[in-house]
């Protein structure tokens, strides 16, 4: 399976400092308590004007301190609803982050209808540097 992670980012903070278009717009959630099948857990949530999945993995640090998946390929709210179809059957349990990342490995997203009028970046960064590090 590809890996979906496109960027990761040491913080919620950075994530949304690194794009002021993610600071501007509503979110939709997809859960809040993902599970590898060991590790940390995690919450999905799709940023509206980017178009961006994320994964923001809780820390035992306080509030903002866990750090954030940016997940590939960018895509449309119904492109979303539809690989992560029953997410709320599957979000909870163990082994719920891979079912996830292999829903979002599914091939190229569909293409969203024109009249939808919403701004979406075409292709995440892939950066080959250390985690976190700034573009």
């Amino acid at each position: 399976m590809p890996d979906p992670i496109a960027r990761t980012y040491l913080s919620l903070g950075a994530f949304y400092a690194s794009d002021p278009d993610r600071r501007a717009s509503r979110e939709r959630d997809f859960g809040l308590f993902w599970r590898s099948r060991q590790g940390p857990t995690y919450r999905a949530a799709w940023v509206c004007d980017t178009g961006e999945l994320y994964l923001f993995q809780h820390a035992l640090g306080g509030t903002g301190s866990g750090s954030v998946h940016l997940l590939e390929p960018v895509m449309g709210e119904a492109e979303v609803e539809r690989r992560l179809a029953g997410w709320a059957d599957v979000c909870g349990q163990a082994g719920s982050l891979e079912w996830l990342l292999a829903r979002m490995g599914d091939g190229p997203p569909e293409p969203e209808p024109a009249a939808r009028g919403r701004r979406f970046r075409r292709a995440a960064i892939r950066l080959g540097g250390p985690a976190g590090a700034a573009a």
